[in-house]
């Protein structure tokens, strides 16, 4: 991560008055760092509509949702996640100029809990799985709440101790643009995170003026200049923004790539004799945002317009959309991104355009016979993950695989990396050993399991027919996974393959980071279990069909008391385990099934600070991790 270069603190307000020109110079020319491949997704934190889905302080629970959107962006076959860190005149990182968000922690004077920064999190593991990250902000809102939100705002919010710069507006608070002051507080916002961390961008969103009724009347007087025309000093009031904060960030950080997301109409050609043939909301009047011109002077790395609807519209066809898009960025230098509504897709209605996903499909298909276009970014995680039928497409269009009925995205080791001799078919152990470890002191049952953690979990528990147990720590297990080296889990992860529990991908990869599914857990379970395969798979579940491709297990695994699922009648199949889940899964293929009477005796020894019997796992947390005699 990037080390602070200064503290903005006391000198924030000096820096504010002194404005741009002794904030930062101009970056000379540069390659244009922005990706050619580009496969986003949004991920919202307004309203928690993405991450996190309620506000809490919990570091725990906000590292395991973070964990659960990154790995299921990489699932997807996405290779950047573009994360709302500032939805309004707030923050998602700790801050020397905006509050934390009352989306994240409920409050803008509430950190997370132990230290934890959001965003240092997000861009680790993001690279860890190989994803770009890139910090998404909003410019100039500063409430989506109204007065309420307002009065319960920081006193030493910006907002609240500048509040000549706030302007309101159909019953929220914005950032006047006009204001030179409030345009210097965003660029230096941004190059906060800049500077301070090891992001792969900066992106804005569409929101600039709120609407033509905006009231800045006073504002243009006071700097209006020589501008007779209070449009045309809002457009370079934008454009000043936009200008300045591309070239602050390029100083900051030359391979940080900049870019916005606008709406997707810049002008109708009936207005605008350069615009598009559509007659829809035309942000060069509506927001002020000339984005034809910040193309055609390269002020940004990439644009990636809002193309929110289908091939065919009336008012805003796709397909023109597009190639007008893709017209004004040619020969430009800047990367062009169409940004997807997957929000629409899976209309249940039949003669809906956005039936299903094929709205989507024939999109993707239309993008490639493009040059222009580098990629897109699709609005936005939850919608998209909730949707099965938009995870296998992408994981179809994107390079990852189509998935088969019976076993989608499952690894699949090479025949290769199989010994020679099979080993003896490998059994559970029954004795009552630990087999589940802490860190720090603390056992976060809320966090997800990862491949190389089942792995280890699973290897600990492994004994032949005469109960001995099979692994040995140093022991060489062969194996021929290109990301598996020398690390801790390296010998675990052999040991699985090669007894057939785990296996790798076709890639040659083991992915041992990747955040284990429950479906995926009761499918290594049942590898002990060879009658598990038979039966017509019925679950009992609503979300696990008999043609789920872990059906078998899954049905196996209820039928014995393993697990029971959710009070709605689901199982949650796909839905990452967490570590308190995984136990109660585990110590149920085990016939481990503690209760009072042995429990008592092993609450002493509860090694974890996080864990106490109000905890719903806490009999199964301390049979898994207190080894005792059986009882």
């Amino acid at each position: 991560m990037k080390q602070f270069c200064k503290r903005f603190g006391a000198g924030f307000l000096l820096c504010l008055m002194m404005l741009t020109g002794a904030c930062g110079a101009g970056a000379g020319p540069r390659e244009n760092p922005a990706r050619t491949d580009m496969k986003g997704v949004w991920v919202s934190t307004v309203y928690n509509l993405d991450y996190p889905t309620k506000a809490t302080t919990d570091a725990g629970e906000l590292r395991r949702q973070a964990d659960e959107i990154l790995q299921g962006s990489a699932d997807m076959g996405m290779n950047a996640v573009f994360l709302q860190v500032r939805p309004c005149a707030d923050s998602l990182y700790p801050s020397d100029i905006f509050p934390w968000s009352v989306y994240l922690t409920g409050d803008q004077q509430s950190a997370p809990s132990q230290g934890f920064d959001p965003l240092a999190y997000w861009v680790e593991k993001a690279h860890s799985l190989g994803l770009e990250l890139h910090a998404w902000i909003n410019p100039f809102r500063v409430t989506r709440g109204g007065q309420e939100e307002w009065d319960k705002m920081s006193p030493q919010s910006p907002a609240r101790l500048h509040s000549d710069w706030i302007v309101a507006h159909e019953g929220n608070y914005y950032l006047n643009p006009g204001v030179p002051e409030a345009r210097e507080l965003v660029i230096q916002g941004a190059e906060e995170i800049a500077k301070n961390y090891d992001v792969d961008g900066v992106h804005l969103d569409d929101y600039f003026y709120p609407g033509t009724d905006f009231d800045d009347q006073q504002t243009f007087a006071q700097y209006g200049g020589e501008f007779k025309d209070i449009a045309d000093w809002r457009r370079d009031n934008v454009n000043r923004l936009i200008k300045d904060l591309g070239e602050r960030l390029r100083a900051a950080d030359p391979d940080l790539s900049f870019g916005v997301s606008p709406a997707g109409v810049w002008a109708n050609k009936d207005d605008m004799a350069e615009g598009s043939d559509t007659r829809g909301n035309q942000t060069y009047f509506t927001a002020y945002a000339d984005t034809r011109r910040w193309v055609k002077e390269g002020w940004l790395d990439y644009i990636c317009p809002q193309i929110y609807w289908y091939i065919g519209h009336k008012n805003a066809d796709y397909k023109t959309l597009a190639n007008w898009w893709a017209q004004t960025a040619d020969g430009t230098g800047v990367r062009l991104y169409i940004g997807m509504a997957d929000y629409q897709a899976g209309n249940e209605k039949p003669d809906s355009p956005w039936h299903g996903v094929q709205a989507l499909e024939d999109q993707l298909a239309l993008n490639k016979t493009l040059p222009q276009v580098n990629g897109e970014i699709h609005f936005r995680y939850q919608l998209m993950a909730s949707n099965p039928d938009i995870a296998a497409l992408y994981r179809r269009v994107y390079g990852q695989g189509e998935q088969t009925p019976e076993q989608p995205d499952q690894p699949e080791t090479p025949p290769a990396q199989q010994p020679e001799t099979p080993p003896a078919a490998p059994q559970l152990s029954r004795k009552h050993s630990a087999y589940i470890q802490g860190a720090e002191g603390l056992f976060r049952p809320e966090d997800g399991l990862n491949r190389a953690e089942a792995a280890a979990m699973l290897a600990r528990l492994t004994v032949d027919d005469q109960g001995a147990p099979l692994f040995d720590q140093g022991q060489n297990y062969r194996h021929s996974f290109s990301d598996v080296k020398d690390q801790w889990h390296a010998p675990y992860i052999g040991f699985a393959a090669q007894y057939g529990l785990a296996n790798g991908y076709e890639d040659g990869t083991f992915r041992p980071d990747k955040l284990v599914t429950r479906a995926e857990l009761i499918k290594m379970l049942a590898a002990y279990f060879p009658e598990s395969a038979a039966g017509d798979g019925q679950t009992g579940f609503s979300d696990a069909p008999s043609s789920h491709w872990a059906a078998k297990a899954i049905a196996y695994a209820a039928q014995a008391g393993w697990t029971g699922g959710y009070e709605d009648g689901t199982f949650r199949p796909d839905k990452p385990v967490t570590r308190a889940e995984a136990v109660r899964l585990i110590n149920g293929a085990l016939g481990r099934r503690p209760d009072q009477a042995h429990i008592q005796p092993l609450e002493g020894q509860n090694p974890f600070a996080d864990l106490t019997d109000a905890h719903w796992a806490w009999a199964d947390i301390l049979e898994a991790a207190c080894g005792h005699e059986e009882q």
